[in-house]
């Protein structure tokens, strides 16, 4: 039975036995040469919405009437309208459907609509969904299609006919749980017989990188050599099992016979599967480093260094150990753990995420560091590695009546969107900041920040937050809500 969290948020909603039809709906574009712009249309009619009734063979089943149109000023321009049948069974064990709808347009601005009914109700409730729909030009020389994320992906059989000789069955969700074990991944590309010569070799790169970094994750990724044509379907599946939660992009490059890189296409999805590390000392004794990275480190201080600054984005038993291997200073100890943490991370390029991460950690250190603290010690520096760089900073240092302080505003922070952190300078002898406020769960919260922030020069005492009726104070609550 198809069961995604991706739909966890609208499976939550209260089923309606005599009700609108509950759906997701995704449209990617792809293009025919010497034909144009194909659109098609994904849609999945959720299992929790849908009535299963007897059919007149005797079996249960779900009927949904879909009408599909696609608009533009107010005028049709093309439209389906399709009985969608659920499988038949004995039990009424529900299930989604998937529908898909293509259609040829023109490049230009339309508005996609959807007219839904279930035809085992009845109720006369119509689900309507519209969403716009903005199809381009293909692009001059070589190209990549809108990338698909597929449940699985089937061959195209004569009933099923597709030019590219695949059928993906769509995904419809960037949320992947940890029961999602296998990630299809679709793409055409276009133009390469014409930059590279028809039938000429070049590589194709398929790969999952970290969001914040642009990193490729351990083993996720799959380099292949493709023959030049005008269209080149990207079709595969990726074993998922071993990527741990957090924010990711699938990647499709295309690259010459050199290496160098032509063109890439990425679509965002959000990974949710807690992997329990394991770092068990007998196991990390049997680890030969002779040949390694880690083997390499010598220096029993460089190494320990190395370590602390690991913990901004260790779990909680990693910084255990790293805090008991900075006591111990065990060189042995320190190396086998160092190698098995980026072992975890890194997967076949362990030395890579590590070298990776350690221009970051130099990059905190002078951006961050302060009299009494190394950058990667500092909040800035631990929330900068932990998260990555912010896409706004408003600094704040030359308040007449408020500590200095600085807003950082994060698209994306982790697994959330659109968070914000307040760091400020409560010390005046030091350039060190503090975090005082932040919106990630997990992290500090305190909804007095502004408060404190004016506290500089008149005491707030009050528990309870409150308006600071200043200009300061409401400048500072302007940069916090609108960041720029």
């Amino acid at each position: 039975m198809r069961n995604h969290c991706a739909l966890a948020l609208l499976m939550l909603m209260p089923t309606f036995v005599d009700a609108a039809v509950g759906v997701v709906v995704e449209s990617k574009v792809y293009h025919t040469p010497g034909v144009g712009p194909r659109v098609e249309v994904s849609m999945a009619f959720l299992a929790g919405t849908l009535i299963t009734a007897p059919n007149a063979a005797g079996f249960m089943q779900a009927r949904v009437e879909a009408l599909t149109l696609i608009e533009q000023n107010g005028a049709i321009k093309a439209f389906a309208k399709t009985e969608v049948l659920g499988p038949e069974r004995l039990d009424s064990i529900q299930i989604d459907l998937i529908h898909q709808e293509t259609f040829m347009l023109a490049p230009g601005s339309y508005e996609l609509v959807l007219e839904l009914r279930d035809l085992n109700s009845s109720d006369t409730t119509v689900t309507r969904h519209r969403s716009p729909l903005a199809i381009g030009e293909a692009p001059a020389g070589v190209s990549i299609s809108d990338l698909l994320l597929a449940e699985r992906i089937e061959p195209a059989t004569a009933e099923r006919p597709r030019a590219s000789g695949y059928w993906p069955v769509p995904l419809l969700s960037d949320y992947l749980p940890s029961a999602i074990a296998s990630l299809g991944l679709y793409a055409e590309v276009y133009g390469t017989d014409a930059a590279f010569g028809a039938d000429s070799l070049f590589l194709l790169n398929v790969q999952i990188e970290d969001f914040e970094h642009k990193r490729v994750q351990g083993a996720f990724k799959r380099s292949m050599r493709a023959k030049a044509a005008p269209v080149v379907p990207v079709a595969l599946e990726m074993p998922i099992g071993e990527l741990p939660s957090g924010n990711y992009v699938a990647v499709v490059e295309a690259r010459d016979r050199s290496g160098a890189l032509i063109t890439r296409r990425e679509l965002f999805f959000q990974r949710n599967n807690p992997i329990q590390r394991s770092y068990d000392l007998e196991s990390m004794a049997t680890l030969d480093l002779s040949n390694t990275f880690a083997g390499a480190l010598t220096d029993r201080d460089t190494l320990a260094e190395h370590l602390l600054s690991m913990r901004p984005i260790a779990d909680p038993l990693e910084r255990k150990i790293i805090d008991d291997c900075w006591k111990d200073h065990d060189i042995d100890l320190m190396r086998r753990f160092f190698y098995s943490f980026w072992m975890n991370r890194g997967g076949a390029d362990p030395e890579g995420a590590w070298n990776a991460y350690r221009a970051e950690v130099i990059k905190v250190n002078k951006l961050f560091g302060c009299r009494v603290q190394k950058g990667y010690q500092t909040d800035r520096g631990m929330v900068f590695l932990k998260y990555g760089a912010p896409n706004t900073m408003m600094d704040r240092l030359n308040e007449m009546d408020a500590y200095p302080y600085t807003i950082w505003h994060y698209y994306r922070a982790g697994r959330f969107t659109n968070r914000r952190f307040v760091f400020y300078q409560p010390d005046l002898a030091s350039t060190c900041m503090q975090l005082l406020h932040s919106e990630v769960p997990g992290e500090i919260q305190n909804p007095r920040w502004n408060q404190i922030l004016h506290s500089r020069n008149v005491a707030m005492p009050n528990v309870d937050p409150a308006k600071v009726d200043s200009y300061s104070g409401e400048r500072a609550n302007e940069f916090f809500q609108m960041p720029r």
